[in-house]
């Protein structure tokens, strides 16, 4: 069953490397696919063996629905040409992969099409996808991960730096308090890999305790603790490890004040 009838693309050469390739009711539906180049276009259609290569976006008039993944620093440029090249009232148009949100002033949004943008969430195994903008055609792609049998989470335009914050948060920002984990247990005399398995298991811990109990699973009597440690643990650790005595400290008083604030905040509001 097709999810939509008669769907456009617009992307790179990488597109046939993206989630859509493993889409089969998309890929069943796609038509015309527009690329840099003709030979670009041809190529990324003889990769997805789905649609055909065109060389002016006015043949994607058609389409009710086009998929754009173009990188970020080209999103600009393709939504000019565009929009300048055919029209786009009523279409629905999905930016895929880009930090953007569907609010984002541009020559689409300008002409009426009915813009959304959609987000792999990363290590999901392609099962889990944010997306955000217009009804119609956050509709339709309901109905396209409804028959991929993915998830589809829908969030508000203004809510997408919410989103990046938080896996940038569990992407990125854990890594260095890990890693000093690891090198600090080094330091006391572990092996890396006793450090590392230690590490990961409170690490697992802690996630699995927050997504069960939420802030339940802050230990109230960690506050004293940590403030103890505070004034005890940063100095014989600047000695060793000046990098991962400032991880520690700021993470505890990070701790401190998240946990600490909304704690009275919950006191207060019962």
């Amino acid at each position: 069953m097709k999810a939509v009838e008669a769907m456009g693309l617009v992307g790179a050469g990488n597109t046939s490397r993206s989630f859509l390739a493993r889409m089969p009711s998309v890929l069943a539906a796609l038509g015309p696919v527009k690329a840099s180049s003709f030979q670009v276009g041809r190529r990324l259609a003889n990769a997805l063996r789905a649609g055909y290569a065109i060389s002016h976006f006015s043949a994607l008039e058609p389409c009710p629905l086009i998929w754009i993944f173009e990188p970020e620093h080209l999103l600009d440029r393709v939504v000019r040409d565009m929009a300048a090249q055919m029209p786009v009232h009523r279409t629905m148009i999905v930016l895929c992969g880009c930090v953007r949100d569907s609010l984002t002033p541009s020559p689409l949004r300008t002409s009426g099409a009915r813009l959304a943008s959609l987000n792999l969430v990363e290590e999901s195994q392609e099962r889990l996808f944010v997306a955000e903008g217009h009804a119609d055609t956050l509709r339709a792609l309901e109905r396209v991960m409804a028959v991929e049998k993915r998830t589809l989470i829908e969030i508000q335009p203004a809510a997408k730096p919410l989103y990046f914050a938080g896996i940038h948060l569990a992407k990125y920002l854990l890594l260095p308090a890990i890693a000093s984990s690891v090198e600090t247990l080094r330091a006391a005399g572990f092996s890396r890999a006793q450090a590392a398995r230690v590490s990961e298991a409170l690490g697992v811990r802690a996630i699995a305790a927050y997504g069960k109990a939420g802030m339940k699973a802050w230990n109230p009597h960690a506050e004293s603790d940590l403030r103890r440690a505070l004034e005890r643990d940063p100095q014989a650790l600047q000695a060793v490890d000046p990098e991962s005595a400032a991880v520690y400290a700021d993470g505890i008083r990070a701790a401190l004040r998240y946990f600490g604030g909304r704690a009275r905040q919950a006191g207060n509001e019962r």
